[in-house]
């Protein structure tokens, strides 16, 4: 770089293209690392035996707010999540933040004996519980160890690409 308006200019220009790149690098990590998550969800869920309701997590990524979720409202996956009656008393969540911070395992007190529940075919099942399969807290985990080269990877992408 010469010091005169001319170099000046290209400099700012460079900068500018460099900040612009960044902050794309940037992006494409969140939107990256949160798809990765909700696959990284689906693969707990199909190691736990749970397939049938996979269908309502979802993923989404925010542009302007520059933020990715990885999310389910289906109470099926949420007790899986986090545990049910004794069972789940016994194996906890490892986590429970947030709206499950206050999360009641047995409820309604059936504890040892368990409850009967309607199942799908008109019969009737039995149950002490669900223990906490914490498939999105794993997946937060794994995502949490690899951010770092996941934003590498994706800035390198897009910076790469001035030089």
């Amino acid at each position: 770089m010469e010091l005169s308006k001319k170099s000046l200019n290209e400099a700012i220009k460079k900068l500018n293209n460099f900040k612009e790149a960044y902050s794309r690098g940037v992006e494409n990590a969140v939107k990256y690392a949160t798809e990765a998550m909700y696959n990284k969800v689906l693969e707990y869920c199909y190691a736990n035996g749970i397939s049938n309701h996979t269908s309502q997590i979802h993923w989404e990524y925010d542009s302007k707010a520059k933020s990715g979720r990885v999310w389910t409202n289906d109470m099926v996956i949420i007790f899986n999540e986090m545990g049910t009656g004794i069972i789940g008393a016994n194996n906890p969540h490892p986590n429970p933040d947030g709206p499950f911070k206050s999360w009641k395992y047995d409820i309604n007190e059936h504890g040892e004996k368990g409850w009967k529940y309607p199942k799908e075919d008109g019969t009737f099942g039995w149950t002490r519980g669900l223990p906490s399969r914490h498939m999105f807290y794993d997946a937060f985990n794994d995502i949490k160890g690899e951010i770092g080269d996941i934003v590498d990877i994706e800035i390198r992408k897009t910076v790469g690409d001035l030089y």
